[in-house]
């Protein structure tokens, strides 16, 4: 067993760990947010544009939407797993990450 001194000294240091965690995750969920948007914008705004475009181009604002949801529910599961510190949480999160963008 670790002395106290020891267990003191990286207290700082998984805080520091958790910070870092807790921003790359909010900034991977701005980011899926800005997506959704894109996407949604696309679809709404831009109909008539998209419609003269070949029909594989028409898919592009769902492909959008798609992947901004998928990175949203992500970063929020990423979240919720950083701020409770659970450890088979950020496993599966890592998993997530890893098989998703890997």
């Amino acid at each position: 067993m670790a002395s106290p001194s020891r267990r003191l000294q990286t207290k700082p240091v998984i805080t520091c760990f958790k910070s870092v965690l807790l921003i790359y995750t909010f900034i991977f969920w701005i980011t899926g947010l800005i997506l959704l948007a894109v996407g949604i914008w696309g679809k709404v705004s831009l109909e008539n544009y998209v419609s003269l475009l070949n029909e594989k181009a028409t898919n592009v604002p769902f492909v959008l939407i798609g992947t901004g949801t998928v990175i949203i529910l992500l970063g929020t599961f990423g979240c919720f797993a950083t701020c409770r510190a659970s450890a088979w949480m950020l496993k599966l999160y890592a998993m997530f990450l890893t098989h998703f963008f890997g």
